[in-house]
């Protein structure tokens, strides 16, 4: 997963710590209108910074995992 939201620089460079909504949207292919709803619904762990909202990897992770437990049901 990491690798995916992770910008195309050399590994000397610090990677990358904080996502935009928009970057969240394209890496879990959804809307960012979702993202937005997801988080202020609480679903999606977001740190804030001032007015910026910004996601980390384990923001992601955590919400990833969080949604094994919907699994469709016969």
């Amino acid at each position: 997963m990491s690798q995916l939201l992770e910008s195309p620089q050399s590994a000397s460079v610090m990677p990358r710590a904080l996502f935009t909504a928009e970057e969240v949207a394209d890496a879990l292919v959804i809307s960012e209108t979702l993202v937005r709803q997801l988080t202020l619904d609480g679903e999606l762990p977001c740190r804030r910074i001032g007015r910026l909202v910004r996601y980390t990897i384990t923001d992601i992770e955590a919400f990833i995992a969080s949604r094994e437990e919907h699994r469709y049901r016969k």
